[in-house]
């Protein structure tokens, strides 16, 4: 199958926030911007990588873990084929090269070691995909019909308590049940981080979301799914999720990407 890939992405420091600790990837190119105004990518390549990093704000220098984990992802090449699994990007590959790169670049600074962040990635080849995420960003599948998959898991303190049956996944609970489990951080010892990992196939004209929590917590999933049309240009249905995040305060940093396999009718 012949698809091309159309790709719209923004990001926006927030009304709140005093920097912007998001970093965003898309087609090799790192954005960590106050404000990036949405933007439209059609990618003839059947192959592709998008992703977005999430700074943790109460450790040191969330904006630069963000970033320095996107550029260990952009630096993957063939010197990293052994790394891969089944030729994806796997837990085994941001173990041995994303997280040390991490800490080469952060931790050997008293100042800068500890500085944390999330992770979600979305990789797709010749019709298959692959997601991978620590923390909480999210990436989502959303199909022809409209209906909605998350495919990420959250790493967090809430989400595990409901996988062991402690609480209901509608239960509420204080904020610090909230807060991350997992993280990629500046430190060597802190090795053991939860990496999920679910490869697929991508049918046409399915959309993918990823995202960081600026935009899922926000809005809420209820939002999210009402705000969504299958009709919609991604560029135009980018704008309405951000437009939706700045009416509602944008407390926090959002960074987003769509993605969609168009249908080209060839095999």
């Amino acid at each position: 199958m012949n698809a091309a890939t159309q790709l719209a992405f923004a990001q926006h420091r927030g009304l709140r926030a005093g920097s912007q600790q998001d970093a965003l990837l898309v087609a090799g190119e790192i954005h960590q911007a106050s404000n990036l105004a949405v933007r439209h990518l059609a990618c003839d390549s059947v192959d592709g990588l998008c992703a977005v990093a999430d700074g943790v704000a109460i450790s040191p220098y969330p904006q630069r873990a963000s970033r320095t984990v996107l550029e260990a992802l952009c630096g993957i090449g063939p010197q990293h084929d052994d790394l891969l699994q089944d030729g994806w990007i796997g837990p085994r590959l941001i173990r041995r090269h994303v997280h040390p790169a991490l800490c080469r670049a952060l931790a050997g600074d008293r100042r800068t070691r500890g500085s944390a962040c999330t992770l979600a990635m979305l990789q797709w080849r010749a019709g298959r995909f692959s997601v991978l995420n620590v923390g909480d960003s999210r990436v989502y599948r959303i199909d022809r019909e409209g209906r909605w998959q998350q495919l990420s898991r959250d790493h967090t303190y809430f989400q595990s308590m409901v996988e062991r049956g402690e609480i209901a996944a509608d239960q509420y609970v204080g904020q610090l049940y909230q807060d991350l489990e997992h993280m990629l951080g500046a430190d060597e010892a802190e090795d053991d981080f939860a990496i999920h990992w679910r490869p697929g196939d991508w049918t046409p004209e399915e959309t993918f979301l990823i995202c960081t929590d600026g935009l899922h917590d926000t809005l809420g999933q209820d939002a999210l799914e009402a705000l969504f049309r299958t009709e919609r240009p991604l560029d135009a249905q980018a704008a309405v999720f951000l437009d939706a995040v700045l009416e509602a305060g944008a407390p926090d940093n959002v960074s987003l990407i769509l993605g969609r396999m168009a249908n080209t009718g060839t095999a």
